[in-house]
């Protein structure tokens, strides 16, 4: 009796070490496909990257215009026919104008290339943008796109959807972090006009053997309260980097050295800021949270993050 009391505690003991520890992949590497600064390709107002984890492709967000991305992926001799999964971080055109276009160009090549779409709940909701004619553009996209045969996945809570590879979903704002435009409006559950506080806000996040790593594309949720969120759901391990969009052009010097200092205690090693981050934002960040300057950089079109090797990126961030 005492034997199997022993054994059944070490395996109870075992299956809570698991749980504990997260999976942790080898290998990343991400590449800015659309952005604003480009020393390669198109820059635009918008912003995607593709992920590659071990042996996995995934499309993070599709660009700001239709063909933005496919003509970038095309110069930096990225083939997107072999990434099936794509990634909408919010509603927002500037992050989902290349959706349908993308999907009708490479699923000629390859049936499965973008034949999945993951977003958080809240993206389908009816917006009114500025107070002006409703918005139904997303459902709208989103029946074409399953007319191609296309797969759609909504998620509310923080999701593994590959091994060592997390959505965050809809993120709790416990902290007063309002990045996003107040005029915009959209219609909740009840159908009453609320503020758009953009709900469906949301990020990717990868368990590496070094730490995690946080892709935002707008960060409308607040950088820290998705950094608080992913710690909650992985607190085991520290997020060491951050790359995209954050939303901080409009940050007073106040709130930016408040975010420097989160960042600073969350213990953030690598900083790319793209899209609707600022660049002035990204050099005060640099300063307030001590960071190298290799290790904290504006993202252009091209410019990557290796797990290995840390950014790679062109003259301009030289």
């Amino acid at each position: 009796m005492k034997k199997f009391s022993f054994f059944f505690f070490l395996v109870l003991s075992l299956i809570k070490i698991t749980k504990a520890q997260p999976h942790s992949v080898n290998d990343v590497k991400v590449t800015i496909l659309s952005t604003m600064l480009a020393q390669e390709g198109i820059g635009e107002w918008g912003f995607s990257a593709l992920v590659e984890v071990d042996s996995i492709k995934i499309l993070f967000d599709a660009g700001g215009r239709k063909t933005t991305v496919s003509e970038n992926s095309k110069e930096l001799k990225v083939d997107l026919s072999k990434v099936s999964t794509l990634v909408l971080s919010h509603w927002h055109d500037d992050h989902t104008s290349g959706w349908m276009p993308l999907r009708n160009e490479v699923k000629q090549l390859q049936v499965n290339a973008l034949s999945n779409t993951h977003v958080a709940n809240g993206f389908f909701d009816i917006r009114f943008p500025n107070n002006s004619k409703e918005s139904k553009s997303r459902r709208k996209d989103s029946i074409d796109y399953v007319l191609t045969g296309g797969k759609i996945i909504q998620h509310q809570g923080f999701d593994e959807i590959f091994p060592g590879i997390y959505l965050t979903g809809n993120v709790p704002r416990i902290f007063d972090e309002k990045n996003y435009y107040k005029a915009n409006k959209r219609l909740d559950k009840n159908n009453q006009l609320q503020e758009d506080n953009i709900p469906d806000d949301m990020s990717l996040v990868i368990s590496t053997n070094k730490g995690l790593i946080l892709i935002s594309g707008c960060g409308h949720s607040g950088l820290v309260n998705t950094i608080a969120h992913i710690n909650k759901n992985l607190p085991n391990k520290k997020v060491i980097a951050a790359i995209g969009g954050f939303h901080l052009l409009n940050a007073n010097d106040k709130q930016l050295k408040w975010t420097s200092e989160q960042l600073k205690k969350a213990g953030i090693q690598y900083f790319m800021g793209a899209h609707c981050t600022g660049i002035e934002p990204v050099y005060q960040i640099r300063t307030l949270a001590k960071l190298k300057k290799g290790n904290c950089v504006v993202g252009s079109v091209g410019d990557s993050f290796d797990l290995q090797k840390g950014f790679s990126t062109g003259d301009l961030n030289k």
